[in-house]
């Protein structure tokens, strides 16, 4: 969809020369001119820009799918916080809220913080994000949770409020902005394997590594697809993407081969698409719920699977929940806002008024969307089981936070965009 862009006349006045400037080692200032004797930082916003109006629709749709996940992690987790906080039904709700208001306050304010602002600083945000990655691994920092199947989970990181710090959250968008500012520095480099691609996958590789390590292979998996898809609308030959899938299929295959927890979740999934009776636990589970719901579900409040049947009913399997207590009608109704979401923010990533508001554009939006459908497609069992939250509706501090600062990030760019969006 935005691959022409770098051979369009709006490219090229944007891109057509370029030299370096001074500064911090860790910042990207560049100067781009528009003519060949008139020249302006990339941190400074062009005329018109960041004078539009935000698009609407993306923060109708926003704040729909936020007042839908406050419902639902009510209904699904009262029970549960009722049985391991001492009769207290309100606490994962209470720590929904306090997160869904931060991710308020930082939509809002990264709305009005000139999109351009993270490319300079595109290096620093990219170091930071992989400091928090190695911060999980220090016992005195990191929080360690008892996963379903005896595992421990080193994800998160202890910073002193009730909503803990999840670093891999905020890589996903420290890789996005790097990889749009990478490309549109220089478009060119993308069509050389060496000087273009590599760089970016190398680190992407050594995020993936981390992320796996906690483990978190649902949110590697995430992460590295997102910054290929953006590097392929950036530039990147055909020949390119073939290697990498190539390697990144060997890649994950090695990694699943080893892991016998991983390995059994794909011979299930393998399983049950020879034979529907042989789905897993989860996903019986998780179809039983959606089953039960019918046409017009059970009403708020009514699911039965929620009730020691149905494992994580208010963050992986919320939409199973969903399904029971609101039916088809609610599961469809969800899934359309959730591509009306996509659809308004690819729309702003075609309409932006540079390179790499277009590319950021598109690569928050494509992490949204993917986690999206990654969900979706587990809990309906189109996909293996992988745990993978569902964006502003699952129950989360991190996860609701950083989503709703980058709809704040698409916002900024929507008013800058070179056109009218309607």
């Amino acid at each position: 969809m935005l691959r022409h862009y770098q051979n369009s006349p709006r490219s090229k006045r944007n891109f057509k020369s370029k030299r370096k400037k001074s500064g911090p080692w860790w910042t990207n200032a560049r100067l781009y001119s528009v003519a060949e004797d008139q020249q302006e930082e990339i941190t400074e916003t062009p005329s018109g820009a960041n004078s539009g109006r935000m698009d609407r629709g993306l923060i109708a749709f926003t704040l729909c799918l936020i007042a839908i996940g406050v419902l639902m992690v009510y209904s699904s987790s009262h029970l549960l916080s009722s049985r391991h906080y001492d009769g207290y039904s309100y606490r994962y709700l209470q720590i929904h809220i306090i997160a869904c208001t931060i991710g308020l306050v930082g939509m809002f304010m990264a709305s009005y913080v000139p999109y351009r602002f993270y490319a300079k600083y595109a290096n620093l945000l990219l170091i930071l994000s992989f400091v928090g990655l190695l911060l999980v691994f220090v016992p005195s920092l990191s929080v360690s949770v008892q996963g379903a199947e005896g595992g421990r989970f080193k994800r998160w990181i202890n910073i002193g409020l009730p909503i803990n710090f999840q670093p891999v959250e905020f890589a996903k968008i420290a890789l996005v902005i790097h990889v749009a500012n990478f490309i549109s520095r220089n478009p060119e480099r993308m069509r050389s394997l060496f000087n273009g691609v590599l760089p970016n996958i190398l680190i992407v590789t050594a995020a993936f590594g981390l992320v796996v390590s906690q483990p978190d292979f649902g949110s590697a998996f995430l992460l590295a697809l997102t910054v290929c898809i953006v590097l392929f609308i950036g530039g990147m030959r055909i020949w390119h993407v073939l290697m990498l899938a190539g390697a990144g299929g060997g890649l994950l295959s090695l990694i699943v081969i080893r892991d016998s927890y991983k390995l059994k979740r794909i011979m299930d999934y393998l399983a049950m698409l020879k034979s529907p009776d042989a789905a897993n636990y989860h996903l019986t589970r998780s179809l039983d719920a959606l089953e039960g719901g019918g046409l017009l579900g059970m009403g708020i409040d009514s699911s039965l699977q929620k009730i020691s049947r149905l494992p994580y009913p208010h963050t992986d399997f919320i939409f199973a929940v969903l399904g029971e207590e609101f039916g088809f009608i609610g599961t469809v109704t969800v899934t359309l806002v959730f591509m009306l979401f996509i659809w308004r923010g690819f729309h702003i990533a075609r309409h932006a008024s540079d390179l790499f508001g277009s590319l950021l554009a598109t690569g928050i939006t494509t992490l949204i969307g993917l986690q999206t459908f990654i969900n979706i497609g587990v809990v309906t069992g189109l996909l293996p089981t992988k745990g993978i939250t569902l964006p502003f509706i699952s129950y989360g501090g991190s996860s609701i936070v950083l989503s709703l600062v980058s709809v704040g990030i698409l916002l900024n760019i929507s008013k800058g965009s070179n056109q009218q969006i309607g």
